[in-house]
């Protein structure tokens, strides 16, 4: 939903968090990714609290019009797609690394939330063992991941987090995984509470979802930060509104942290130059691209190096423990 109302403040919005009415503008901009819909499109802040969020919140069956068929996770044109080797030992790292979060939980059934194209879930179940159950979830899946994930014994699961979620068994799973989902979700909120009702007590959910405050954030906050991703991020959070989401949904905070950043470096200084993320060009800007070896080391290596030093980057993530 584009803007019929250009004031830069209002008392017709609606914060998850706090409940309040009251904003002020963050950021107004148009789609400078895929041209998705005429805008501007605002992201506001709560003048309570400082949640921000898109306001106006589009309606539900608008949602799907926004991501595009040249959408980075389904366009190889797009400088943003990954896959071949480099993705592949991604991804192994990723399920190691998931691994090693939730040493000492028992974990017997895995769902991820929000994965599309089952590769991800796949080297998860990998590297906790082919007795894990593991299920997919989300709003639909090509033929084609259907059939590989019963070649490997994933089990695929259609629904919504937010509204359709009851064919998950409550109370039935050990881990479930949300990454780079929350802030796509209209209610984050529901989402949270729901997935608390299908943990097993003790539980985990992981998640990681931008954070506004790394340096990248800083520089191209007024407009170009890749992190706004105008207008498909509906929600965008710090470390302390993530927290306190997920403790008013029950959970206790296991783990939180940051994580290295590289798509929202390379997605801003392609916003600041006016390069669009359906397909690279002939501009001397296109080595700015996911798979582009060296720059994409240079820019995770920056991140992790800030992070040691305790400062944050504009990846963060949560893990939160059902304890009941």
């Amino acid at each position: 939903m584009s803007l019929t109302n250009l004031s830069d403040s209002g008392t017709d919005g609606h914060c998850i968090l706090c409940s309040s009415t009251a904003w002020t503008l963050v950021v107004r901009a148009e789609d400078m990714e895929y041209s998705c819909k005429p805008g501007p499109f605002d992201l506001v802040a709560c003048v309570r609290c400082g949640h921000v969020y898109k306001h106006p919140m589009p309606p539900a069956e608008e949602v799907p019009s926004l991501y595009p068929n040249t959408y980075y996770t389904v366009n190889k044109r797009s400088p943003l797609y990954l896959d071949g080797a480099l993705y592949e030992r991604k991804l192994v790292k990723d399920a190691a690394k998931l691994r090693k979060q939730t040493r000492g939980l028992n974990i017997r059934s895995i769902v991820d939330i929000g994965g599309g194209d089952i590769q991800r879930l796949i080297k998860v179940k990998e590297a906790f063992g082919r007795d894990v159950e593991a299920i997919a979830f989300d709003l639909q899946f090509e033929q084609e991941w259907i059939d590989k994930a019963q070649s490997h014994g994933v089990r695929v699961v259609v629904g919504n987090v937010e509204t359709d979620i009851e064919s998950l068994q409550d109370n039935g799973h050990d881990l479930i995984v949300m990454r780079q989902l929350l802030e796509h979700l209209r209610d984050p909120g529901v989402a949270v509470r729901n997935v608390f009702r299908k943990l097993r007590a003790g539980g985990v959910v992981i998640i990681d979802t931008p954070n506004r405050g790394g340096l990248d954030y800083w520089i191209w906050k007024k407009k170009f930060w890749g992190g706004y991703h105008i207008p498909r991020h509906f929600h965008l959070f710090t470390l302390h509104s993530l927290t306190q989401l997920m403790k008013d949904a029950g959970f206790h905070i296991y783990d939180q942290g940051y994580l290295p950043s590289l798509g929202f470096w390379v997605m801003s200084l392609r916003n600041q130059l006016g390069l669009n993320s359906a397909q690279r060009g002939k501009s001397i800007w296109e080595f700015l691209y996911f798979k582009n070896i060296p720059l994409s080391v240079g820019f995770i290596l920056f991140d992790w190096i800030r992070i040691k030093l305790g400062f944050q980057s504009s990846n963060q993530f949560i893990i939160g423990q059902k304890r009941v």
